[in-house]
């Protein structure tokens, strides 16, 4: 029983090569092609029906801004309430998370390309680990980019409400991006179902009062925006609008957000890495 470890131990003094070269090589090697899939995956997306839909709405809302900024007295606290909390944080941004989030697993199902992907050699953990780096950096490289045209078109007024929108926007679009993949994961038809939460959770439940909409998204993102814009005076009009928002601070927020992106990319590492696509077959 000794012998082959003798034999073995030989050939790797003679040759000079470490005893564990074939585990660093094969790490080496899904390394390489979790990096190929990453850029696959990028160029895949970004060449997409997404990405014309990206543009179109960018460059609507871009007009917005320009036709906002033609009125008598612009100001940055009327350009978050008028322009940011409506129209980027409550349709663009969940749209945009939608378009990328939700199809860079799902568009996989529906085409049939990902039992050829779920065959190779790269751990499923690692596979997921790619889609979610690659759908966070389009959705958010894409929402912060729209938000900095949006606010340099508004002048003045929209860069002084840059810098204090701008993490929570990140923090927003990550959120997004990973529930929506998530969502894409557990469903056949993840797009369809992501855009059933957003009109029912985020757009009904979203303006309803009281706690329920402490389920959204865009609550918390709303809560930072508040939080962060305290010097514009930001935040729901009169007591009415303020007990039926029942706003939370900006800190609880981001610690909110941040626990559940942690959630939403654990329990989405466990779904894919065990879930059974029967449909590819």
């Amino acid at each position: 029983m000794n012998r082959p470890s003798a034999t073995s131990a030989v050939s790797v003094a003679v040759s000079g090569v470490p005893a564990n070269e074939d585990a660093t090589s094969s790490a080496c090697s899904v390394f390489s092609a979790c990096r190929q899939l990453l850029a696959l995956t990028l160029r895949r997306q970004l060449f997409s029906r997404q990405t014309l839909v990206g543009i179109g709405l960018t460059v609507l809302c871009c007009l917005i801004v320009l036709a906002w900024d033609r009125q008598k007295e612009p100001t940055p606290k009327k350009f978050a309430e008028q322009i940011v909390v409506p129209i980027y944080i409550a349709f663009l941004m969940p749209v945009l998370s939608i378009g990328y989030g939700a199809s860079v697993v799902g568009g996989e199902r529906e085409d049939r390309t990902l039992i050829y992907l779920l065959i190779t050699p790269i751990p499923r953990s690692w596979i997921y680990v790619v889609k979610y780096l690659s759908a966070n950096a389009l959705v958010a490289g894409w929402a912060a980019g729209t938000l900095v045209a949006m606010c340099l078109l508004a002048g003045e007024h929209g860069r002084h409400a840059l810098q204090p929108f701008l993490a929570a926007s990140l923090l927003g679009s990550v959120a997004y991006a990973g529930l929506f993949l998530l969502l894409g994961t557990l469903f056949r038809h993840g797009t369809v179902i992501s855009l059933a939460y957003w009109f029912f959770l985020e757009v009904l439940f979203g303006n309803m009062p009281g706690i329920i909409k402490r389920v959204s998204v865009a609550y918390y993102v709303r809560c930072i925006i508040y939080d962060a814009g305290s010097e514009l005076d930001l935040g729901p009009r009169g007591r009415v609008a303020r007990e039926m928002f029942l706003p939370i601070s900006g800190h609880a927020a981001i610690i909110v957000l941040a626990t559940s992106i942690a959630l939403l990319l654990i329990v989405g590492l466990s779904v894919f890495s065990r879930r059974e696509y029967r449909d590819l077959s």
